[in-house]
């Protein structure tokens, strides 16, 4: 029988993907009622870094798990341009008033007025981290340097042409870009994960992690 209400805190990728397209397309219903504009990947980033990297309760939320998204994971994972970083906070503070104005915010999650004044409050330290170029991931580092050579990511000739160049660069002019080390790691292990993206230890409120 398909399922017909969604589990907010999925166990199985199915799952996670029912209650990801109801929460984002409820969201986008929200947005088109209070005036806001309605645009296709709206929620995604909380939703896809509160499942995959914090405790998976998608309608549950503390100024912790704030931190870790957008202090954290944001600066690590994510390429905005400067002129568009205010509006990443506005949508997630948009994201939380959502969840509370409808009933979604599960009760265990801090008051939605603390959430969204917790996310003015870490502005300046999100901008400085996201500028922070220590702490970008394997993955940003490579996408922001092929984007500085011209290559558009949408473009997957053009993306698999900027690989297989970068691979055939000198190991010295790869570790200016990716770091000192990475590649021998990178080889042993066939992935890296930055400083700042490591899972917590497990608490009460953080019953999983996925990498």
């Amino acid at each position: 029988m398909p399922r017909t209400t969604p589990d907010w805190s999925p166990e199985s990728e199915e799952d996670y993907e029912f209650a990801r397209r109801e929460l984002k397309k409820r969201f986008a219903q929200w947005r088109a009622v209070v005036g806001a504009a309605v645009e296709k990947d709206a929620g995604e980033a909380p939703i896809h870094y509160k499942w995959a990297y914090l405790d998976g309760h998608l309608t549950r939320w503390t100024c912790e798990d704030l931190d870790d998204v957008y202090l954290e994971l944001h600066p690590a994972k994510v390429m905005v341009d400067d002129d568009d970083l205010a509006d990443v906070l506005e949508e997630a503070k948009a994201f939380i008033s959502f969840l509370d104005e409808t009933g979604l915010l599960d009760p265990d999650s801090e008051p939605a007025d603390v959430l969204v004044n917790h996310v003015d409050a870490i502005e300046q330290q999100f901008r400085h981290n996201m500028a922070d170029a220590s702490r970008y991931s394997f993955g940003k580092r490579m996408w922001m340097t092929a984007q500085a050579e011209g290559v558009h990511l949408d473009d997957r000739a053009s993306v698999d042409a900027f690989i297989t160049d970068f691979n055939s660069r000198p190991i010295a002019q790869r570790d200016a870009i990716l770091g000192p080390g990475l590649l021998p790691r990178l080889q042993a292990t066939g992935r890296y994960t930055p400083p700042g993206t490591q899972p917590k230890a497990p608490s009460t409120k953080r019953r999983k992690r996925r990498r």
